[in-house]
């Protein structure tokens, strides 16, 4: 094992402290993957074919989503009823079957039916909904939990969490629900949200407080099953069958996303009577205004590395608990080199959590480089030292 991932693995089991046992989850759908993978072109009624499958997950988000459950199950939340599941639809089902990854992935089970019965080309615009499934996973999560009394974490599949939840939150005991981080509402992907597009006849329900920040939901905590359950369903009504009908361009997409996915949230916590309360958690105390995170308390910039999987000791003031490639995410795919380092980082994680899980991952075409590299340079610190890989992300490019 290359020396950077043994430290950071190292890092995590010394941290990962015994807690109360979670249900942690995944949720995405192939058809909002497909349609943003190709550029905004409408492929969506096109059947989704083994090469449209690989270019949608590409190598790095499917190493992302297999490293991070992989960290969950095997290192963070070891106890023997904590489980971790993913909610897809029928193509990424069959996708994952055909490749192994069903049976001999990273997931304690893998569902696919409730996608199905509740998101169609029929009833979802997936052009400006990718986050359609988040709602329906939650609700079953929740129903689930109701059998077993488990709280639930959703992580977004981009992203890799480095400690537990109960170390990273702020009072976890007392908290009932947390949210990533806070977002500026002053940027342009944010209007007034009596202004988005809504279902026909849609009227907002009385005493909705749409003057309140936007949360990114990129990782959801839940103790409380009847605050999240009233979120998915104020979540999920305002998308399902709301359609825009022209193409949408760059702005709307970005409004109608992130207004539904962003700020409904709030609204519910509100109404719950904790929003700005300590029942309230975030995983970050820093609010995202581009191209800068800031802390909360001071205003001051934080030294945020966000994609930054590595572990660094000689920075010890940088936040290193989360690693998400949203904001980086084009970035990150313009920089081959930089990416082909991330990329075999994930990989070899997933390769010592995961015994067995070797030839299933040879069988996808997009991790073939990264086996390659392996095999020709033996470890990461060989990579940079011949110049194959670059450990810092060019943003120029």
């Amino acid at each position: 094992m290359s020396r950077v991932v043994k430290e950071l693995l190292d890092m995590m089991q010394e941290g990962a402290v015994q807690g109360s046992p979670l249900r942690t989850l995944n949720s995405l759908g192939s058809h909002p993957l497909a349609y943003r993978t190709f550029g905004g072109q409408p492929r969506m009624n096109e059947t989704l074919d083994e090469t449209v499958m690989e270019k949608a997950f590409g190598s790095h988000y499917l190493l992302t989503m297999l490293a991070s459950g992989a960290v969950l199950r095997k290192i963070l939340y070891r106890e023997p009823e904590s489980c971790h599941g993913l909610y897809c639809d029928g193509w990424i089902y069959k996708f994952f079957d055909k490749h192994g990854l069903v049976e001999h992935g990273v997931w304690d089970w893998v569902d696919h039916q409730v996608l199905d019965a509740n998101i169609t080309m029929e009833n979802v615009d997936h052009r400006i909904y990718y986050s359609a499934s988040k709602p329906y996973a939650l609700e079953d999560a929740a129903r689930r939990s109701g059998k077993d009394g488990l709280p639930i974490l959703f992580v977004d599949a981009d992203l890799i969490m480095k400690k537990r939840h109960n170390v990273i939150l702020k009072n976890p005991e007392s908290i009932r629900a947390a949210y990533g981080h806070l977002e500026a509402l002053r940027l342009p992907c944010y209007g007034a949200f009596e202004d988005l597009h809504f279902p026909e006849g849609y009227r907002l329900p009385e005493g909705m407080r749409t003057d309140l920040p936007a949360v990114n939901t990129c990782l959801m905590y839940f103790k409380d099953m009847d605050l999240l359950t009233d979120w998915c369903h104020f979540f999920a009504e305002l998308f399902q069958n709301n359609w825009l009908l022209q193409e949408p361009d760059a702005d709307t997409v970005s409004r109608q996303l992130l207004g539904f996915d962003q700020r409904t949230f709030p609204m519910i916590a509100a109404n719950y009577g904790i929003w700005g309360t300590e029942q309230l958690g975030a995983f970050l105390n820093l609010c995202w205004d581009p191209p800068y995170f800031y802390d909360n308390h001071t205003g001051e910039k934080a030294k945020w590395h966000y994609y930054t999987l590595e572990y660094h000791p000689e920075h010890p003031d940088w936040l290193q608990d989360i690693m998400h490639t949203w904001i980086n995410k084009r970035n990150i795919e313009r920089d081959i080199p930089y990416r082909n380092y991330q990329g075999c980082m994930m990989l070899e994680m997933v390769l010592e959590l995961e015994p067995g899980i070797e030839p299933y991952l040879k069988s996808f075409e997009s991790l073939h480089p990264y086996f390659k590299l392996l095999r020709d340079y033996g470890t990461i610190e060989n990579m940079l030292l011949m110049g194959a890989v670059r450990d810092k992300l060019d943003k120029t490019k």
